[in-house]
């Protein structure tokens, strides 16, 4: 055959192929030429008008709908083909097994779904739809605690919520209402007087008009935020564990106030002041867990888990709390703020770290990192808070860099053993250093060159890094398992500020009521160290010595546990502000709680020395810090030295006078200050103690398991031994038996 008649087949071929794609080529250009002219008449964007809205999704309570639900899901899955039907079964099953194990599984289970629910990433809207629709309230409210969910798994408001938002109201008349009926109920002249205020001209009667008047000397957003206060300050007084008993919470329920709050959350989006003023409402009603059901159904949950995402420590810690609550794990009564830790933990803390504060102080204002403002006139009716560092961070020179990284290493090593070396011939000098030290019982020591460096690079970063509450974001970056406490009360020092008649409570009230919050909490139950500041040292003295006299287990259990007190300016022996000269008195005006620390009272020398004795009797660990400096008062800058060095003297342990003044003496400057070293010490200690008796633990429940084994196997081998010979026995005597008769036999 010739080379012509072999290759006639393949040009055949060719000839076919080429006609048939220039034939292909010219219908796809004349299809894209139609498309292109067909879009310049119509807006091929029209077809998506009916989705610029959101769909709406209703709340459903049927014990059917997981099954149908499946159903779909399954249809779902035989109509997609090939790795997009894989993978969704696989995305989709497991889905509905982690929620499976979310309502029925053990609690390592329920941990370990919670996690990779929350890690689930990349996901379209109808998937999280379709989750939201799926969680039940308690595995919502648990999801809303665990760190990553994504906030398209919380269901919004119901509809009429959101329908309301966006209509022209006055949502201030609604909480009126809501403040007329708890009145009713639990009549109280602070919410009488602020009625008479703020609503003095309204009528009663319907008005003609849509909008009802208010008055005009206040806007509408301050007037929410005053009515929310006066709710809270209501609930505060009159709250009452047990929910049938808590007659105002449950007329505020009645008068559907989670309604009236979702619905200022939608109004009012991303507004700290109105966030704040309603989260201090629904920490009240959180500590009912009936409730529940409420705060889902309202679509409360998502809200409360964005804001537990806030920067501002004011409204994560206050959502922390409701959270915490809501899901019933702990128990935090109005009052007791979570700092750390504000997400789901599977590991249990060891430590439980408390802060109480002093006169006129707070939560979120006496632990803040020093700041220039610290040092500046003291007023009578407001607290400085600045949120600016004392020393702003200078503009650093930029360093070369060098793009092969290797040489990029080699230079920063240089650069480091440069400084090494010339701070080995210097000593440094860090904040806060203690002008005098009694009965001092840390170990000093000298630092060598490279913890010099990193001490200064700490104390810069610090410095750059201003904290509005040291405790929460130093200590558990150098130390594991702690669970941190904010204690708030209401005081004050001057009576010229309005006050509430019923918040004039003495240091033995506050401790008594306090005491039963932290039991409520489970504090006590491990490790506790206490950091009080002026006023709350007292209370803290009297509570433990309250503790100590009680014959109540847990808390007796409350003052084993307790390992380490600080206090900061503590006046122990009273202070010499509350003597103060009649016509300054008359001027200043001090409050009751000022009044009460005067100098060696009767009863601040008895709480002192019943603590000494019990402090004795259990071991606690003190530490003392005295200030040196006045702090000046009011804008005449006054100078006032409020805790004198012999009063902040607790007489045991160690005690520290440092260059500081009353408000700056619980606020270090870096993490190289003696307030906050020997605070970590302590824990670090503890934390040290704690791991070598787990340590200790495990290794005597290996020797005991050994033991056991080696008893279990002697016992098994006696019961081996005693089994042959019982058998050996049993042949003997059938031997026997067998002998005898044939031989009986034999002999007849």
């Amino acid at each position: 055959m010739s080379l012509h008649d072999r290759l006639k087949p393949f040009l055949k071929i060719l000839k076919i192929a080429s006609l048939w794609g220039s034939g292909a080529l010219i219908i796809a250009f004349h299809i894209k030429k139609t498309r292109n002219t067909i879009y310049k008449v119509v807006n091929p964007r029209v077809l998506d008008a009916e989705n610029k809205f959101s769909p709406e999704y209703i709340y459903i309570d049927d014990p059917s709908y997981d099954a149908a639900m499946k159903a779909e899901h399954d249809t779902e899955n035989r109509q997609s083909v090939g790795l997009s039907r894989i993978w969704k079964s696989l995305k989709y099953s497991l889905a509905w097994k982690l929620l499976w194990l979310c309502r029925n599984g053990t609690k390592e289970q329920r941990n370990l779904a919670l996690e990779q629910l929350a890690a689930f990433k990349n996901n379209k809207c109808w998937d999280c739809h379709k989750l939201a629709q799926a969680l039940d309230k308690d595995t919502a409210v648990l999801l809303a605690r665990t760190y990553g969910a994504d906030l398209r798994y919380f269901l919004p408001p119901p509809i009429h919520i959101r329908c309301s938002a966006l209509k022209p109201q006055l949502v201030s008349f609604k909480l009126k209402e809501c403040l007329v009926a708890i009145q009713n109920i639990k009549p109280h002249s602070c919410i009488r007087a602020f009625l008479d205020k703020y609503f003095v001209n309204v009528q009663e009667q319907a008005m003609e008009i849509d909008l009802p008047s208010k008055p005009d000397s206040i806007s509408e957003k301050e007037l929410i935020i005053l009515c929310l206060d006066a709710i809270h300050h209501h609930l505060l007084l009159f709250y009452n564990k047990n929910y049938d008993e808590d007659l105002s919470s449950k007329a505020l329920i009645e008068k559907e106030i989670l309604a009236i709050l979702a619905e200022l959350l939608l109004r009012y989006q991303q507004d700290s002041d109105i966030d704040m003023a309603i989260l201090k409402v629904l920490t009240v009603l959180s500590i009912h867990k009936n409730l529940l059901n409420d705060f889902f159904q309202h679509g409360l949950i998502k809200d409360l888990s964005r804001l537990l995402r806030s920067n501002e420590i004011r409204l994560a810690s206050s959502a922390a709390v409701t959270l915490a609550n809501l899901s019933g794990e702990y128990f935090y009564r109005p009052g007791l703020y979570l700092l750390y830790p504000l997400y789901r933990s599977t590991t249990t803390h060891t430590c439980d770290t408390l802060l109480v504060h002093g006169l006129r102080g707070g939560v979120f204002v006496t632990w803040r990192q020093r700041d220039k403002k610290c040092t500046q006139p003291l007023g009578l009716l407001d607290v400085t808070v600045s949120d600016v560092d004392c020393d702003p961070c200078e503009s650093k020179k930029e360093e070369p860099t060098y793009y092969d990284p290797e040489l990029q290493q080699v230079m920063d090593d240089i650069m480091e053993m440069e400084e090494e070396a010339m701070l080995s011939n210097f000593e440094v000098v860090l904040h806060d250093l203690p002008i005098d030290a009694k009965r001092d019982s840390l170990i000093t020591y000298s630092l060598t060159a490279d913890k010099k460096r990193l001490a200064l690079i700490q104390e810069e970063e610090d410095r750059c890094n201003h904290t509005l509450c040291w405790p929460r974001d130093w200590l558990p970056q150098d130390c594991d398992n702690l669970r941190i406490l904010g204690v708030n009360y209401w005081s004050t020092l001057s009576d010229w500020l309005e006050r509430c008649p019923l918040q004039n409570a003495d240091i033995a009230t506050r401790a008594t009521e306090l005491l039963p919050a932290l039991i409520d909490a489970d504090v006590g139950k491990t490790n506790v160290v206490w950091l009080a500041h002026s006023m709350g040292g007292l209370i803290v003295k009297q509570l433990l010595v309250k503790a100590s006299q009680s014959d109540n287990n847990l808390e007796k259990s409350l003052c084993f546990n307790t390992k380490a007190l600080f206090f900061y300016s503590t006046p122990h022996k009273g202070s010499a502000l509350a003597a103060m000269p009649r016509a300054a008195a008359a001027v200043f005006w001090p409050s009751h709680d000022v009044r009460q620390l005067q100098e060696n009272s009767p009863t601040l020398l008895d709480i002192h020395n019943s603590f000494i004795k019990y402090a004795d009797s259990y071991g606690w660990e003190t530490i003392s810090f005295a200030e040196t400096l006045p702090t000046l008062v009011t804008a005449f800058k006054v100078p006032i030295h409020f805790v004198e060095p012999n009063s902040a003297d607790l007489g045991r342990g160690a005690f520290y006078q440092l260059p500081l003044d009353h408000l700056s003496i619980c606020k270090p400057a870096t993490r190289q200050s003696v307030l906050y070293t020997s605070v970590l010490d302590v824990l670090q200690r503890l934390t040290v103690r704690e791991a070598e008796f787990n340590n200790a633990g495990h290794y005597l429940t290996r020797v005991a398991d050994y033991i056991w084994y080696l008893f279990r196997n002697r016992t098994k081998q006696v019961i081996e031994i005693i089994d042959e010979a019982q058998n050996i026995e049993r042949l003997h005597w059938l031997e026997k038996i067998l002998l005898k008769t044939f031989t009986d036999d034999f002999s007849d």
